[in-house]
This record gives C-alpha cells, sequence and structure tokens, in this order.
C-alpha cells in the first residue's frame, strides 16, 4: 500500500477541522473524503473503504463509540485504521476507545504535521501487515509445491499441477517447463498450466531467443513488453499471432548448469512483477530442478542396478571356476574374501568366519564394507574402487565391526581370469597396533605435558645447550623451538653471567635446597631483540643415576603486574587528588557563602554614607576607600566560591599558596571592574 495516493476519510461535527484537515492530507498527496458525523462517516467506509480513518468522538446522531463499534463489528471492514480526535484527552477515554477498536488517538488541539505523521505511520504500518500477509500466503503455497515435487513419483502430472499453481499465484495466461537438452539447441516441454500446450514434446531454440538468453546468461529474465525489447525482433509476428505481451522465464540449475527454465507468458504487461514475483518463481524454479534431478539420478540408478545385478550374475558364473583353488583359501592363515565388483561377498574362507563371527552363508551377498566400523567404511569403499579401476593398492588397517574390535591389514587384488571379481586378504594386527598407539600416547603425552602448560618453561643440559622450549616460552623469548634446541646456548636468554649464577643457586641449599630454586625468585631475562624482562623464576636439576644431567626453569611474565601495580598507583593519585580538589570546592563554598554576608552589608552602608556626605567632607576619602576595599574583598570571595581545582603558586620561599586565578572559571577582570559593585 503506497501512502501517496491513499484514501483517508475525516469525520468531524466541525466543518472548519475536517477542511483543514482536508487541505492539509490532500497536498500531502492523499485521496480524502468527509463526512460531518457519525452515521455518514459509517455510510462512506462501506462504499469509499479508505484507509484511514480520521474519527471525532464527541459527535450528533451518532457518536465516535458508536461508530468504532459499527465498523470493528464482525463484517467491517478489515485494514482499515482508525485514528481518533478528541478534546476529552483523559485515560480514561483514551484506554475506552482503545478497547473498542481503534488504532491511535491524537488530542485537540493538535498540530497539522502531527497528524500527517501519524497517518504516514499507520499506512506504513498496513502496507507491513498487507506484505506480511502476502509472503505468509506464498509461503504456504512453496510449502504445498515443495511437498508435492517431493512426495510422489509420479514427476509428470506433479509438474503440470506445479504449473498451474504458478500461473494462478503469479497471475499469468501461461506457465510451462521446459527442459534443455545439454547444449542448448533443443528443449523440451515436459509440462503446462494449460491444455492448449503439447506435453512432452521437443522444440527448437532458434524459435526462442529467451530461452536462450536465460540457459547463456543464467539468470532470470522479465519483459514486461516484449515489443519494444529488441531481443524478440526475430520473433515480433509469432508472437503478436500469439497474443503474447509479456514473459517471464527462470533457469532450473543442476550445479551450475542450467537444465531448464520456468516459462511464464502473459497476454498483458507485467509492469507488476516485483521482488515478490521474481523471488517466488526462482523458488518454484530451484524447487522444481530438484526434483528433476531426483527423478533423472532415480532413473539412471536403476539403470545402474539392472547393469550390477547382470554383473553379479557373470561373476557367479565364473566363481565356479575358484573353486579348483577352495583347498588353497582353506588352508590360509589370513582371512580371504572373495567379492564382485561393487564390494558384495561372493565367497570367505573358514578363517573369515572366524574373524568376522560370520558364516559363509550369512557373510554372502553382504557389502564387504558392513564388516568395519561405520568410521572405516568409506576408506573401504575407496580400497575397493582403486583396486576395481586397476589402481595398486597397498595394504591398509580397517578395524572390524563386532565385539572383538579387531584391527586388519587388508590387502585387495582382482582375481586372475576375472575381471569383475576381487580378492581381499585379511592378517589380524590388533596386538601390534594397541603397543605402537600406547608408544605413541606415551610420547604425545610428555610433549604435551610441556607445551600444554601455561608457564614458560626451558630445559638444558649442563653444558647450557638448550634441549627444550615449550610454546609459552617461545613467546616470552620472542623465539623458534625449532630453531633454538640444541643450537642456542641458555647464556643468551639470561643477562651477563646468569645462567652461572642460577647453577650456582641451584647447588647450594638457600634456595630451597640443593638442587632446587623455590619459592620462586625475582629475575631479568632477556628477548631476543634484548629487551629486559622481569619475571620470577624457578628451577630444579634433572639427575639421572646420581648424576646432574639436565636444568629446567620455570618462568612467569610479570610485565602485566607491573603494569597494573603502576596504573594501580596513577590511580590513587588521581583519586588524591580528585578528594583534594572535591575537599578545597566545599571549603571554598563555604567560606564564600559565609563572607558574602557581612561583604554586602559593608558595600551597603558605605553606598548609603557616600551618598549622605558631600566630597568635599574629611570623612568622604575614608569611605571611598572602605567602598572600594570591600568591593576588591568582595572579587576575592566570589572568586572563592568558583574554585574548581587545586592550582598553586609560590609565595614565600618554599611555600605556596592558592592561586584563585588559575583554580577558578573566572577570567581576570580590568582593573575598572575591581570599583563595580558586586551583584548581590
Amino acid at each position: 500500500m503506497k501512502t501517496s495516493g491513499a484514501r483517508i476519510l475525516i469525520c468531524d461535527d466541525e466543518k472548519l477541522i475536517r477542511d483543514l484537515l482536508s487541505k492539509a492530507l490532500v497536498a500531502r498527496g492523499f485521496e480524502c473524503a468527509t463526512a460531518e458525523d457519525g452515521r455518514d462517516c459509517v455510510d462512506q467506509v462501506r462504499v469509499q473503504k479508505p484507509d484511514v480513518l480520521l474519527l471525532d468522538l464527541m459527535m450528533p446522531r451518532m457518536d465516535g463509540f458508536e461508530v468504532i463499534a459499527d465498523l470493528r463489528s464482525p463484517g467491517g471492514p478489515a485494514g482499515l485504521k482508525i485514528i481518533v480526535l478528541t478534546a476529552r484527552a483523559s485515560q480514561d477515554v483514551l484506554q475506552q476507545a482503545l478497547k473498542a477498536g481503534a488504532d491511535d488517538f491524537i488530542a485537540k488541539p493538535f498540530q497539522l504535521a502531527e497528524v500527517t505523521s501519524r497517518v504516514d505511520a499507520h499506512l506504513r504500518i498496513a502496507k507491513y501487515s498487507t506484505e506480511l500477509d502476502r509472503q505468509r500466503l506464498d509461503s504456504q503455497m512453496l510449502l504445498e509445491i515443495s511437498q508435492r515435487l517431493t512426495s510422489r513419483l509420479d514427476l509428470q502430472s506433479i509438474l503440470n499441477e506445479v504449473a498451474q499453481m504458478v500461473a494462478t499465484v503469479l497471475d499469468t495466461d501461461r506457465c510451462s517447463i521446459v527442459l534443455l537438452d545439454p547444449d542448448h539447441s533443443m528443449g523440451r516441454v515436459v509440462a503446462a498450466s494449460d491444455s492448449e500446450v503439447q506435453i512432452d514434446r521437443r522444440i527448437s531454440l532458434e524459435g526462442y531467443p529467451e530461452i536462450r538468453h536465460v540457459a547463456s546468461t543464467k539468470a532470470a529474465l522479465i519483459v514486461a513488453d516484449i515489443a519494444a525489447d529488441p531481443l524478440f525482433d526475430p520473433v515480433k509476428d509469432q508472437l503478436a499471432a500469439l497474443d503474447v505481451r509479456s514473459v517471464a522465464l527462470f533457469p532450473l540449475f543442476s550445479g551450475d548448469r542450467v537444465i531448464g527454465v520456468l516459462f511464464l507468458r502473459a497476454r498483458t504487461a507485467l509492469d507488476a512483477f516485483g521482488d515478490r514475483h521474481r523471488e517466488f518463481g526462482q523458488i518454484v524454479a530451484n524447487a522444481t530442478a530438484i526434483a528433476v534431478s531426483n527423478a533423472t539420478r532415480f532413473g539412471e540408478i536403476k539403470a545402474e542396478t539392472s547393469r550390477l545385478s547382470h554383473a553379479r550374475e557373470l561373476v557367479e558364473q565364473r566363481l565356479k571356476v575358484v573353486e579348483q583353488y577352495q583347498d588353497f583359501f582353506e588352508s590360509s592363515a589370513d582371512a580371504m574374501f572373495v567379492t564382485d565388483a561393487e564390494g558384495v561377498i561372493l565367497f570367505v574362507n573358514r578363517q573369515a568366519e572366524l574373524f568376522t563371527g560370520l558364516s559363509r552363508v550369512l557373510a554372502r551377498g553382504l557389502p564387504f564394507a558392513d564388516l568395519v566400523q561405520s568410521s572405516d567404511r568409506p576408506s573401504a569403499v575407496k580400497l575397493l574402487r582403486r583396486a576395481r579401476d586397476g589402481e595398486r593398492t597397498p595394504r591398509e588397517d580397517l578395524r572390524i565391526a563386532g565385539p572383538l574390535a579387531l584391527t586388519a591389514s587388508v590387502n585387495v587384488s582382482r582375481l586372475p581370469g576375472l575381471d569383475e571379481a576381487l580378492c581381499l586378504t585379511m592378517r589380524d594386527v590388533t596386538g601390534e597396533r594397541a603397543v605402537a598407539r600406547e608408544l605413541a600416547r606415551t610420547k604425545d603425552f610428555l610433549s604435551n605435558l610441556i607445551d600444554t602448560s601455561v608457564d614458560p618453561i626451558v630445559a638444558a643440559d649442563m653444558d647450557g645447550r638448550l634441549l627444550i622450549v615449550n610454546q609459552p616460552a617461545e613467546g616470552l623469548f620472542g623465539l623458534v623451538s625449532e630453531q633454538a634446541v640444541g643450537k642456542m646456548h641458555l647464556s643468551a636468554l639470561l643477562p651477563e653471567g646468569g645462567a652461572a649464577s642460577l647453577l650456582s643457586q641451584l647447588r647450594s641449599t638457600e634456595t630451597g635446597g640443593v638442587g632446587r630454586i623455590s619459592p620462586a625468585l625475582e629475575r631479568q631475562v632477556l628477548h631476543a631483540d634484548g629487551t629486559p624482562i622481569e619475571v620470577l623464576l624457578a628451577g630444579s636439576l634433572v639427575v639421572v643415576d646420581g648424576q646432574d644431567t639436565a636444568v629446567v626453569y620455570v618462568f612467569q611474565d610479570q610485565r602485566d603486574k607491573i603494569r597494573m601495580r603502576n596504573q594501580l598507583h596513577q590511580a590513587q593519585e588521581r583519586l588524591l587528588q580528585s578528594e583534594r580538589q572535591a575537599l578545597l570546592a566545599e571549603l571554598a563554598g563555604t567560606a564564600a557563602h559565609e563572607l558574602n554576608q557581612p561583604l554586602t552589608s559593608v558595600l551597603g552602608y558605605a553606598e548609603l554614607l557616600k551618598r549622605r556626605i558631600e566630597e568635599t567632607d574629611p570623612n568622604f576619602k575614608a569611605i571611598d576607600t572602605i567602598q572600594r576595599e570591600a568591593t576588591r574583598m568582595a572579587e576575592i570571595v566570589k572568586r572563592i566560591g568558583k574554585i574548581t581545582r587545586y592550582e598553586t603558586k609560590p609565595y614565600v620561599g618554599s611555600t605556596r599558596i592558592i592561586d584563585l586565578a588559575a583554580s577558578s572559571d573566572i577570567q581576570e577582570r580590568p582593573p575598572e571592574a575591581e570599583r563595580s559593585k558586586p551583584e548581590r
């Protein structure tokens, strides 16, 4: 719903208000009508169906509450927005109006800008509501189309139903579904919304430039008037004879390839074909493409199943040749399987029965991949496929399904004379793999124990060569473990003489006992760029068979703690300064308040005396001096009352006093200002 051109009905018993509102709303591009009482209003609403009603509550014949009750009764106009105009702006009246069905209210007297803004707002709300309803209906239709495309196998009838539904929803005369050949030279009409179109007929795309355009650009095409589009110049006469004015085409994709189009035609211009129609059409096209692709794949699967069945019969016939080797298979220490090209088991030996726990009767006909654990099935399928394709297949470990959880080393090869059969041999390697895994876990545990430590750890032999630098230590020292281990000396990480000093402390009893530095000591270490770093350092000697073989140091980076300590000190200083300024401001305000009272009296009486005494009187000069100095004191008190900062200046020797000019927000006045009388 556009706000410009919307219909507004104004109902008020005062003609002046009706004319005023009508003029303002017409100037904004609205269509306006007026009603002078409630009965006239109800009649006009039924006929004109306005978008918004501006309704006065207090009117003759039928008041606003009765109008609202009538319009909101069953069968009343849907979507009508009612804005109440009332001079009775009490909460009870407004709540009664809103409860009766009004959407909003404006209190009289009102501003015209407020009225037009409220009207705009409610028209936008109505527009959004209409759009939501339309989207909900579109979603329901799309859901129904999707369900039809996926719930039945008779694709031909489903596509015809979809074409009819799309033509109805998008209000076009005809909807067709055309599937394209891979080279996009020919197409096949597989569905249409009307009976006039011949179904399942092939068409040459030479006569359909619009389809060729969509196939090449892979984008939807919407033409409101084909007579004005040069794309249709070669076929304008044919289209004119068919009474076609507008077209809309949406591509059907399989991957990134266009396999068809959803083709809409109309006898009128599709001027209103907007984003909603475009989105709806493309969603239906995508769902249709999936259904077509699935149907195509279903046909291919049926053909492949037939081929495999034939191949299996051939293998089973040829397998009789293998029976002469049955004694060899049965005496093998390895489990042996014979499968067809797709991995379906045809034969197992006695050892394979023991290995899998299945008799050969039960095993025959099972896919070999079903004998292994689900996580290893992709590997089993890949192994069989490579052998079938003639690729070299080295042995691969597969975990066998079942309670024993055996691990088998599997080899696959083709059987001589049987191109469609594969021979698999299995050997139990469960114990070997368990030992290998345990060794790997032990190694990984020891490595991870050091690498996952949150603290930097460095180890070195007794000559100082680095043996271990874990990840946190790499970050602390700016090193790469691979470049440091076995190549760098411990002394490169410490200030001069630091390595020897630490070793001496490890061998003393003063740092926690022989062979230990605990608790941690504050020390400096060196970054790779030479920057000193404050750390806490703990360490120990590694002793093997009574011999010192290595040293291990654990560090804790103290830079963040030092930074936080400095920031805390600065915050405390700022807090102290803030408290000092607050105290000074309170003291200054109190002093200024207490001094202003007597100063006001002194200045007032000095002014009275000056007016009563002639300038020739000997006392006039003294009174003038009293007034001038009192004025000066008043200015000083005023500055004291305006102190907002704590600023000082030198006084005598090392003594400092408060600088009133710098501590207050009052600018220095010229000398003449000092003789003016302060405000009382």
